[in-house]
C-alpha cells in the first residue's frame, strides 16, 4: 500500500469552515473520512455525499468531555451521531487496551485511525485481535497540528512524498485549513480571545488568516495531487482491501 489519504478531525469547528473544506474536495472529487465530533447543518451536508465522503467517530473520552462521564457514556454518544460509522480516532489519541476491546464489544468499529508516526515510511494496516474480533490499525503519518510545532515546519507535499513507500495518511482540522496555520502562537492568541471556536465567525476568524505557507497551502497540494491521480481513498477502502486480501489468505 502506497496511497495518500485525506482525513479531517472535525473537532467542534464551525460550519463555514467544514463547508470551505468540503466544498473543495467536492468540486475535485476528492474523497476523505472525516472524524466527527458533534452534530450541525454542515455535518449532514457531509452525509449527502457517501460516495465521497466517509464519516467516523471523533471520541473524546478524557475528563469533562462533552460526549459523556465515562467510556460507555461516550461511545454511545459518539455512535447516535454517525451510527453506521466503522472508523475511530480518539481525540487527544487516548487510548489503552481496555478501551480498544470496549470499542469492539460495543460497537460496529472495524478501524483505528489514533495511532501516529509522524514521517515515517512503509507504514501499513496492523492487526489487533481481542476475542476473536479483528481491530485493524491504521497508523497516521502526518497532522497540521503537530507540523505547527516542529522546529522546522515543512508545508510542501514533495518531500513527505519522498520519505518512501507506506501508506501516508494526512490528518487536517478545518479550523487549521481555513487561517492556514503555519504558527501554533496565531492559533494560540485566537483562542484566547475566542475560547469556544465552535462560536466564532467569519470574520472574527478571517482577521488570522495567514499567507503563504501553512495548512491550507498544503491541504489544496494534497487535493490537487489526489484529483490528478484519479484514486483517492477513503478509511474503509483499506479496511476494505485488507479483509479482501485475509479472505483470499483463508480459501
Amino acid at each position: 500500500m502506497d496511497d495518500v489519504v485525506l482525513t479531517i478531525d472535525i473537532d467542534w469547528a464551525p460550519d463555514f469552515t467544514i463547508d470551505f473544506i468540503a466544498e473543495q474536495l467536492i468540486s475535485r472529487q476528492v474523497r476523505a473520512t472525516w472524524f466527527v465530533t458533534h452534530m450541525s447543518p454542515a455535518i449532514a451536508r457531509l452525509k449527502q455525499y457517501p460516495n465521497l465522503f466517509e464519516l467516523g467517530i471523533h471520541p473524546n473520552f478524557l475528563s469533562g468531555s462533552t460526549h459523556g462521564d465515562t467510556p460507555d457514556a461516550v461511545l454511545r454518544h459518539c455512535m447516535t451521531l454517525v451510527p453506521q460509522a466503522s472508523s475511530v480516532r480518539t481525540h487527544m489519541l487516548f487510548q489503552s487496551t481496555l478501551l480498544l476491546r470496549q470499542i469492539l464489544a460495543q460497537s460496529i468499529i472495524t478501524t483505528d485511525v489514533s495511532l501516529f508516526l509522524p514521517g515515517t515510511p512503509h507504514i501499513c494496516p496492523v492487526e489487533w485481535l481481542c476475542r476473536r474480533r479483528t481491530l485493524l490499525r491504521i497508523p497516521y503519518f502526518w497532522a497540521d497540528d503537530f507540523e505547527m510545532e516542529r522546529n522546522i515546519p515543512c508545508w510542501g507535499l514533495a518531500p513527505h512524498l519522498r520519505v518512501g513507500e507506506g501508506l501516508k495518511v494526512f490528518a487536517f482540522h478545518p479550523i487549521h485549513v481555513y487561517l492556514n496555520s503555519a504558527d501554533i502562537e496565531v492559533y494560540q492568541s485566537l483562542k484566547q480571545r475566542m475560547p469556544k471556536i465552535s462560536e466564532a465567525s467569519p470574520h472574527v476568524l478571517d482577521s488570522y488568516v495567514q499567507t503563504g505557507e501553512g495548512s491550507c497551502a498544503l491541504f489544496k497540494e494534497v487535493v490537487a495531487h489526489l484529483a490528478a491521480d484519479g484514486r483517492s481513498i477513503c478509511i474503509r477502502d483499506i479496511y476494505n482491501r485488507w479483509r479482501n486480501l485475509r479472505d483470499n489468505r483463508l480459501q
